[in-house]
């Protein structure tokens, strides 16, 4: 999930958050500004623990919302047909 993204506004370019409020400087380079964003983005995601994991049931890695996820949404979608299939 992007917590932050790039606007162009006039002839520059800023990083903002989620609620749309600038969070950096200008910048006249769009590149400066990805870079920087995905910087912010990074820092964010390390703070909440979203990081690339190795699914618990098939070890295909994925990303993951917090330490609480640990199932790829393949394997979950599996386990809750299959919950159902159980319980139907």
């Amino acid at each position: 999930m992007a917590e932050y993204r790039v606007q162009k506004v006039r002839d520059a370019f800023l990083v903002l958050n989620a609620e749309g409020e600038r969070v950096g400087p200008f910048w006249t380079n769009e590149l400066a500004a990805e870079r920087e964003r995905q910087r912010m983005q990074e820092a964010f995601d390390i703070r909440l623990k979203r990081v690339l994991r190795p699914c618990l049931c098939c070890e295909a890695q994925f990303h993951s919302q917090g330490i609480h996820n640990r199932l790829c949404d393949a394997c979950k979608a599996h386990a809750n047909a299959l919950g159902r299939e159980m319980t139907g």
